[in-house]
């Protein structure tokens, strides 16, 4: 358990607010935007959910008063999804209201598939009202390329993933060569279709991908990693001018987070114990 909170703490700020608004400021010196996420769930309770709504709200806060560099993730079962869609729905305007009035963007996370309708059908909704906000959008998914032609049609704002859930091979892709082709092929798409969009990987072919196409397309591009991983690439992007953004977690719930990033690539555990043991 000692390796495994280590391993988590490369990749996890903390368990307090403050810890995360200390790394976003860390990060922010570095040229790097940030993401900030509180951890947190599957949510079965309205109790629980209100104390959720209230430490995002906290958040914005934060973001607000340290005038940071910085947006805000939420996932859509901390806010009640497995109680209710339309509770869920309501509490989720409360953060991307509140967002709004203070200019902070809000990224909608992406969970696992018997989630992935509700949690577009959500963020469309509130699209209609509030433009300060984007989704998630998982590569694996078969899905995925019907679900990005509906946003993008209604000028959503995507940020594509390759996907940190194991799913059956009726709905998904599985391998990882037939994943990356499936990101490539859907970014293909988001350029033509989309002024501003996110691409969260630490793929660098699939990074220069998206570089090279830009020089075309000259689009409005977010390059998104995880804290912790990749730190040299990151700062050999910033150096060339171009946005890259943190996604900084925190809060008490970090395992299942963990123990989700470990099982989604060998690749990242190789990236992370790079980031450890400096190899």
């Amino acid at each position: 358990m000692s390796f495994l909170i280590k391993f988590a703490r490369q990749w996890i700020a903390g368990e307090t607010l403050d810890d995360a608004i200390s790394r976003t400021k860390k990060a922010n010196n570095s040229g790097i935007g940030v993401i900030i996420n509180f951890l947190g769930e599957h949510v079965r309770n309205k109790t629980e959910a209100d104390r959720n709504i209230e430490e995002n709200l906290g958040i914005l806060q934060a973001i607000e008063d340290s005038k940071l560099n910085a947006s805000l993730s939420i996932k859509l079962t901390q806010l009640g999804l497995d109680i209710e869609k339309n509770l869920c729905l309501s509490n989720a305007e409360k953060i991307v209201s509140s967002a709004a009035s203070k200019n902070i963007f809000v990224w909608i996370d992406m969970e696992n598939s018997p989630y992935t309708g509700d949690t577009i059908d959500i963020y469309l909704e509130l699209f209609k009202k509030y433009k300060n906000a984007g989704i998630a959008i998982q590569s694996n998914l078969k899905r995925s390329e019907s679900d990005v032609r509906r946003i993008a049609a209604s000028g959503g704002i995507i940020r594509l993933v390759k996907g940190a859930y194991k799913e059956k091979s009726e709905i998904a892709y599985t391998s990882r060569k037939d994943v990356t082709i499936n990101f490539s092929r859907l970014m293909g798409y988001i350029f033509y279709k989309s002024s501003f969009f996110a691409i969260a990987t630490h793929d660098e072919l699939l990074i220069n991908e998206a570089l090279e196409a830009n020089k075309a397309h000259k689009k409005r591009l977010e390059i998104q990693m995880l804290m912790g991983v990749r730190e040299e690439l990151k700062s050999g992007l910033v150096k060339k001018g171009l946005t890259v953004v943190d996604y900084i977690p925190y809060g008490k719930n970090w395992f299942p987070y963990s123990v989700r990033r470990i099982r989604e690539r060998k690749r990242n555990i190789l990236l992370i114990l790079r980031s450890i043991f400096d190899f």
